[in-house]
């Protein structure tokens, strides 16, 4: 009796195995930036520079914040309606006051990139 049991849990194990692979490719573990965001520049609101996260690069990235305040964007990053492909950290920085963006963060690994590029969010 053991035996059959023990057989027919391990023929489902290896079953299920085979037909949910991971789907992450090896292209995506090097992935350089993991977010897709639009940069949004204002004068008149309390954030002068915030970031959307519209998209992401990879199956496995999870997006805590949709809009984001940058500490170190680069000055040739600030034009308003870029799209980038970046990499973030939490940061512990102030935003100033009155910013009402889901987090402070440091970019790495940041690059140009195209709106139709990535995986959108809903």
């Amino acid at each position: 009796m053991k035996i059959p049991f023990f057989t027919l849990v391990f023929l489902l194990i290896n079953l299920s195995c085979q037909t949910n692979p991971c789907k992450m490719t090896a292209d995506e573990f090097e992935q350089k930036g993991s977010y897709l965001g639009k940069v949004h520049i204002s004068k008149n609101e309390a954030c002068p520079v915030y970031i959307t996260i519209e998209g992401v690069f990879s199956k496995s990235s999870i997006v805590d914040f949709h809009t984001i305040y940058p500490i170190n964007l680069a000055r040739k990053f600030k034009k308003d309606g870029l799209y980038l492909q970046f990499n973030y950290s939490v940061s512990r920085a102030m935003s100033p006051q009155g910013c009402k963006t889901d987090g402070v963060v440091s970019l790495e690994n940041v690059e140009k990139s195209k709106a139709t590029a990535g995986i959108k969010l809903q």
